[in-house]
């Protein structure tokens, strides 16, 4: 018997650091034996029978996938970590741009209008 897991739900495409990225797309559902399933744009998919589910996608804050399960045999398996979120910071150039910032992406340049900073880890910034 093979059943699949439910598909992940889609995430939101975003442009607002100049290009277009999906994100906090759902992992799909953990498979029972050799079903297996998707997860939605900017997530993980599920695990197939007896595999760990697959994990979020980095920078998007996507849902990890749940893990499969092979079976009355077998053992459920663990789920995919989701995905680490993403911090974005914009404003109109009618302000001054902040000073250079440890830890951010300037995405200024991609984002015409605005000053854009992206932050994928720690870090901070001093609006003026």
């Amino acid at each position: 018997n093979t059943t699949n897991g439910g598909a992940g739900g889609v995430g939101v495409a975003s442009t607002i650091s100049g290009s277009s990225v999906v994100r906090a797309g759902g992992g799909g559902g953990g498979g029972f034996t050799a079903g297996t399933s998707a997860g939605g744009n900017g997530g993980g998919g599920g695990g197939r029978g007896g595999t760990v589910g697959v994990s979020g996608t980095a920078n998007t804050g996507g849902g990890g996938g749940g893990g499969g399960y092979n079976g009355p045999s077998g053992s459920p398996q663990g789920g995919g970590s989701g995905g680490s979120g993403t911090v974005i910071v914009r404003y109109p150039t009618q302000f001054a741009a902040a000073p250079a910032s440890p830890g951010a992406t300037d995405c200024s340049p991609a984002t015409p209008g605005y000053y854009t900073y992206r932050f994928n880890s720690t870090g901070s910034i001093t609006l003026p």
